[in-house]
């Protein structure tokens, strides 16, 4: 009985050791964010932000901690604390390995730099980023775009990728700017996870400015973000599939607007809708037409989307009706790829003098900006240029000063301008009613006008 005893004795320390020795969930599967990166989810760039990120095995909810102070990392220093919504996130879907999680954070403060480290206190964190909000008053700012950064075509990858493209990300990176627009065809095939992780990835390293502020990425889907041979009305959920699980967008995430400031309204398109007779094209137009018109009083208006609208020196047919819209509401930069090369068109007015070339302001400049990284198209024939076309990778340079001109340029591979032009436009004036100072005085002088009457009256009485 007594030996009995002992081996049960024995055999309960035993499985006591050995369960001491399994490690913890926590410790058996930590899952740290494999890259990060920025988009906005609402049309608020001064107030939100939407943090993404890619986990390997584990799909908890995710989250992210922040503060306006650098906290270095440490989650028991962040002030701030955001739960990702269990209806957005996380993500995934057949070929990815893991999850792609989206948290969104509200309520933050224009014009001001934020510090955050994104993960899960059970799987772990990402080391410590910062971002700066959009501000709320005229200011100069600078934000760059570029399409096309793909890694090829018959033979992937092509010799001179992902160096090529990577080189172009460092270098918009170093111009410090506050966002980057993406015109489209990300990676060469929509489904291929392992060029998006790559891509993502790269935007991780290098798509970080000097001062160490992370660059938000304005995406427009492309025809490589969707299945080929490519639908005329494609399903976002099943044909284009990875684009729309990676990316946390405004509206129905095709096509969205977003302001910086209140000088710049971008208003992004898709023009993988190849049907102009389905329902998706025409709410698509008249969503455009009601956006323009709502954001007439912007200084400045720029459209993008990927497929280049002029061809031969001839508009696209299939893009009239958007031409038109642009005519009558005044655009004034419209910014596409597809074509891998940069062409700058002089300023064109399809409505009143088709393919003539207007003066600055009385047309819209249509500039096709495809050299981000995929390989070069040789020298294709030009379009009614004004530059180009240039067969160098290459990305646009756009600062909007605050005197109300905008300054565009084409930077090559090399860090030289191979193309730049100016716009000017005068300010509106400013309503007295409109400043705050001048109108609590207007208000303060008529409140004492109005007691110095009554005493008046009281007097003569």
């Amino acid at each position: 009985m007594g030996d009995r005893r002992l081996s049960m004795v024995l055999m309960g320390l035993l499985v006591f050791t050995h369960a001491c020795a399994i490690p913890s969930a926590e410790a058996e599967a930590p899952d740290p964010p494999a890259y990060v990166y920025l988009t906005w989810a609402r049309d608020d760039t001064a107030r939100s932000i939407n943090i993404s990120w890619r986990t390997m095995k584990e799909g908890y909810l995710g989250e992210v901690l922040y503060d306006t102070e650098p906290r270095g990392g440490d989650p028991e220093l962040y002030r701030f604390r955001a739960v990702g919504d269990p209806d957005v996130t996380p993500v995934t879907y057949e070929g990815l390995e893991g999850y792609v999680h989206h948290v969104e954070l509200t309520g933050l403060e224009p014009g001001t730099v934020y510090y955050f480290i994104a993960g899960h206190s059970s799987y772990g964190w990402s080391e410590e980023r910062a971002f700066r909000t959009a501000p709320a008053s005229r200011t100069s700012f600078r934000f760059v775009a570029a399409g096309d950064s793909h890694s090829g075509a018959d033979v992937r990858p092509y010799p001179e990728w992902p160096e090529s493209r990577d080189n172009n990300t460092k270098l918009m990176a170093q111009q410090s700017p506050s966002f980057l627009l993406g015109l489209g065809d990300y990676a060469f095939y929509y489904n291929d996870q392992w060029e998006w992780d790559n891509w993502f990835r790269a935007l991780d390293n290098y798509l970080v400015t000097p001062e160490g502020l992370m660059v938000p990425i304005v995406p427009t889907v492309g025809n490589h973000e969707v299945v080929y041979p490519q639908p005329l009305d494609y399903d976002p959920e099943t044909e284009a599939t990875n684009y729309y699980a990676q990316f946390n967008l405004p509206g129905n995430e095709r096509w969205y607007a977003l302001s910086w400031g209140p000088d710049l309204r971008v208003v992004v398109l898709d023009s993988e809708v190849l049907n102009i007779r389905s329902e998706t094209w025409q709410e698509q137009l008249e969503w455009l037409d009601a956006e323009l018109e709502a954001s007439k009083d912007y200084l400045w208006r720029v459209v993008i989307f990927h497929r280049r609208m002029v061809i031969g020196g001839t508009l696209e047919p299939r893009q009239e009706e958007w031409a038109f819209l642009f005519d009558r509401h005044r655009v004034d930069l419209v910014l596409s790829g597809h074509t891998h090369s940069y062409e700058r068109s002089h300023p064109l007015d399809w409505t009143r003098a088709p393919g003539e070339v207007m003066q600055p302001g009385d047309g819209v400049i249509y500039i096709i900006a495809g050299g981000w990284g995929g390989p070069m198209t040789g020298r294709p024939p030009a379009w009614s240029t004004a530059a180009g076309p240039e067969a160098r990778f290459h990305h646009l340079v756009i600062d909007v000063f605050e005197n109300g001109t905008l300054r565009l340029r084409a930077i090559d591979s090399e860090g030289n301008a191979l193309d730049e032009f100016t716009l000017h436009k005068d300010l509106p004036a400013e309503s007295p009613a409109g400043s705050p100072m001048i109108a609590i005085f207007t208000v303060i002088i008529a409140v004492v006008a109005a007691g110095a009457i009554y005493f008046l009256k009281r007097e003569k009485r």
